[in-house]
């Protein structure tokens, strides 16, 4: 009986050991199969993210700058360009793999791109070797890259301040406060504020005022962010300051200056005037029709005079661009003022003067010191009219052009209005002239005014004892910021008209 019991036993473990080995078997053919196809995909998805990179890096070499000349969403198939570029890359880094395997198309999510993204989808079978034994099937391997090369919509915002504070600095030039509000004024911002000032409340606040009547309101969501301290006086804030905020990177860091001299083989654009030009010379007034290009020693209007601007790019290459009261500046489309006996009227300038048609950028640039190039102030004076929209760079609607003869169009330069140079850069013992924006009532302005190195003041009073209401399509990208006097600002936020960054790299 014990013979017969100890024999049964020992065919029962024989039996479970045989299932046991054989789901050994399985798991180390899931496990070596498996292997192989993470490998595979490692190589895939390496071979697709610089592929969809390669593809994005066609775009800004394009016209139109985007994936595909069929805008969506969703956009249409990729220009044959970018399909070409992607698949080169794959045949560079897989050379084995199949070309028809490959699928480019342009990303259609997030919506945000605004068809500046080039998707590259891989997909393969990774054989089995074990796996087939058992009567399974090879394993299916893909990847997804996107990669975007363009101004898309990823952050939102009206004004980014970049003084970092510097305490040893003199009085006015440590960041403390980098944003200030003076007087009485009622400011309205649709969008978010970054300060990235790290003063402190207790060595005068990264932001502060010094009036005792002056709001701050912020639009749906938008909030206030504060590297440093907000220090509080009377001014009322809705919804309060965020204290202690990472930093905010320039956003347009990367745009090159306008070629202002010839740089070979490129042309520098058309020098109008090698000398600062006075508009209103003695004690005349003067009516001019200006043109884009480099105007050396800037320009000045005096005795009521007036400039209109036709479309483009204008430079001031030291001696900066001074407004002073009663004179008149506006921007105009080409074909609608040749003369200027036939140009517009305050009346008529809101409707002649489109988003289209009219769009200038002033750029302001020079030297250190005080003599011939020393970079010069931007002054729009109080009580003077400044009619103006922000830089367009589609044919039809840029007069720009190098000395050459040669049309220049600067797509990075979208939607910019004012521009004055990061150098000189500031420092003990410099400071860039300050750019003052004024004029009240009779002051129409809408895009990006960028001043990276540069304190601006934008003030108002010629309404009366309450001011005007300005209301100002306006971001604001500065080194500093005040503003000032007893009027109603209102800067309204809209992305369309206000100068973006480029993302560059992979998102997906």
């Amino acid at each position: 009986m014990f013979r017969r019991t100890s024999s049964s036993q020992s065919g029962q473990v024989l039996i479970i050991f045989a299932f046991a080995f054989i789901g050994m078997l399985m798991m180390l053919a899931l496990l070596f199969d498996g292997a192989r196809a993470l490998v595979l995909r490692r190589q895939m998805q390496d071979a697709s993210d610089a592929a969809a990179v390669a593809g994005a890096n066609v775009i800004q070499g394009l016209s139109p700058k985007q994936c595909s000349a069929t805008a969506g969403p969703p956009p249409g198939a990729p220009n044959a360009a970018i399909t070409a570029a992607a698949k080169a890359s794959v045949a560079a880094n897989m050379p084995d793999y199949p070309q028809a395997n490959i699928v480019v198309t342009c990303a259609s999510t997030p919506s945000e791109v605004n068809n500046l993204g080039v998707k590259v989808k891989l997909g393969e079978n990774s054989p089995t070797f074990f796996g087939s034994i058992f009567g399974g099937g090879p394993l299916h391997v893909w990847t997804d890259s996107t990669a975007i090369n363009g101004a898309a919509n990823f952050n939102n915002y009206s004004v980014v301040m970049l003084n970092p504070s510097h305490l040893t600095w003199p009085n006015g030039q440590r960041g403390c406060p980098s944003f200030m509000l003076s007087g009485g004024p009622t400011v309205r911002f649709d969008s978010a504020i970054y300060i990235d000032s790290s003063c402190t409340a207790a060595n005068g606040g990264a932001f502060s005022t010094n009036g005792n009547s002056a709001s701050l309101t912020m639009g749906n969501g938008a909030l206030i962010r504060i590297v440093g301290e907000y220090k509080p006086q009377a001014l009322t804030i809705s919804p309060a300051p965020l204290n202690g905020q990472p930093v905010k990177a320039d956003p347009l860091a990367f745009l090159s200056a306008p070629p202002v001299t010839a740089v070979a083989p490129a042309s520098p654009l058309y020098l109008r005037s090698n000398n600062k030009l006075v508009i209103g010379q003695g004690n005349s007034s003067s009516t001019v029709v200006l043109e884009p290009g480099v105007y050396h020693g800037g320009i000045q209007l005096k005795n009521q005079s007036i400039a209109y601007l036709h479309p483009g790019i204008y430079v001031m290459d030291g001696g900066g661009f001074q407004v002073g009261a009663g004179q008149k500046v506006y921007a105009v489309p080409a074909a609608n003022c040749t003369t200027p006996t036939n140009c517009v009227t305050d009346a008529t300038w809101a409707t002649t003067c489109t988003g289209t048609n009219c769009g200038i950028l002033l750029y302001n640039t020079g030297t250190t010191g005080n003599g011939v190039g020393a970079i010069g102030q931007i002054q729009i004076g109080a009580q003077a009219t400044f009619k103006v929209r922000s830089y367009l760079p589609d044919t039809g609607a840029d007069s720009t052009i190098l000395q050459n003869g040669t049309a220049y169009h600067n797509e990075t330069y979208r939607h910019l209005l004012i521009w004055q140079s990061a150098a000189p850069i500031p420092a003990s013992n410099y400071v860039q002239p300050v750019m003052e924006l004024s004029g009240g009532g009779n002051v129409f302005m809408a895009g990006t005014v960028y001043a990276p190195s540069a304190k601006v003041r934008m003030g108002g009073n010629s309404g009366g004892s309450g001011g005007d209401s300005i209301d100002l399509t306006l971001q604001f990208i500065t080194w500093d910021l005040e503003l000032y006097g007893n009027s109603n600002f209102y800067f309204r936020y809209n992305a369309d008209q206000f100068a973006k960054q480029l993302d560059y790299g992979l998102i997906e």
